[in-house]
């Protein structure tokens, strides 16, 4: 088997190709066919309420991209545990708010993971604080001179959570960004909560892209996640949402990493890295369709 392609491999095999390249031995490839440069699609990944697995959901996303050697940047936008760092099992440099001040500049937060991955961690500052929490304007001063992080990239992952100060935050906004909202759950309280992040964003930033990721179910059940959520869109705001995918639940993926896995060993082949590998690939072929116009 050569890697991942746009057809997804047969379930439970391993990618060989998007583990080396992930852990350092695949080749960087940051231009199209022809040589022109890629444009950074930004994948804003964020939940209406706590526990719907941003996380987990965010790096399966750069994973998958960085394993088929596009080159990818992931930030763990969240202010308090920063998960990422610990997933990826990288000791993290710093995080995103030691730019707070001028502390450090972007490139000193920035920790490669692998030649094609890397990531910004999140989590509270590594440097001396006021002891003060950082205001809105400053989480998006610190959001801001991340970009310079993006030129030469393929892919954006952020990691927004469940906090909706935190994706406002992390808007541009730009012609290549768009909303994943994730949704876990069936249950009323579940889809409220997704198509409450979707109409607080909608309010703000109209003209951004939204998409439904549904975590943790598939098939006809994940498809009435979606259904629902996208008829209250359609009801009460006016727009049609689209649905990014479904990352199954994937009990082997959890007990891998609960055994100490590498992530990207644990990864590779599951039934969850096989969809949002999925996902990636649709969320990356639409943004190109997007800036040729068609």
């Amino acid at each position: 088997m050569s890697g991942y392609q746009l057809m997804s491999p047969p379930r439970g095999t391993a990618s060989v190709s998007q583990v080396d390249a992930l852990l350092g031995r695949g080749p960087r490839n940051s231009t199209q066919p022809g040589g022109a440069p890629r444009g950074a699609t930004t994948l804003l990944v964020a939940s209406g309420r706590g526990g719907s697995g941003t996380s987990l959901v965010s790096a399966l996303l750069a994973v998958a991209a960085a394993g088929d050697s596009r080159r990818v940047l992931l930030i763990d936008a969240d202010d308090f545990v920063g998960p990422l760092a610990l997933t990826l099992g990288v000791p993290a440099r710093a995080s995103w708010q030691d730019l707070r001040g001028g502390r450090l500049s972007p490139a000193d937060v920035a920790t490669p993971v692998s030649t094609t991955l890397t990531l910004v961690a999140g989590g509270a500052p590594r440097l001396g604080s006021d002891g003060l929490a950082l205001s809105a304007a400053e989480r998006r001063a610190c959001m801001r001179r991340l970009g310079v992080l993006a030129d030469g990239m393929d892919l954006v992952v952020i990691d927004c959570g469940a906090r909706i100060d935190t994706v406002l935050a992390a808007i541009t906004p730009h012609a290549d960004e768009r909303l994943i909202a994730v949704s876990a759950g069936s249950d009323p309280v579940g889809l409220a909560s997704t198509y409450a992040l979707c109409k607080a964003v909608h309010s703000r930033h109209g003209a951004l892209p939204m998409d439904v990721l549904v975590n943790r179910h598939e098939g006809s059940e994940a498809a009435r996640c979606f259904d629902a959520i996208d008829a209250g869109a359609r009801q009460f705001l006016g727009i049609s949402l689209r649905l990014a995918g479904a990352v199954p639940a994937d009990p082997t993926l959890d007990a891998a990493l609960r055994a100490g896995m590498p992530f990207p060993h644990a990864a590779a082949g599951s039934p969850a890295a096989i969809a949002a590998h999925e996902v990636v690939m649709r969320a990356l072929a639409t943004a190109s369709l997007s800036r040729s116009g068609t």
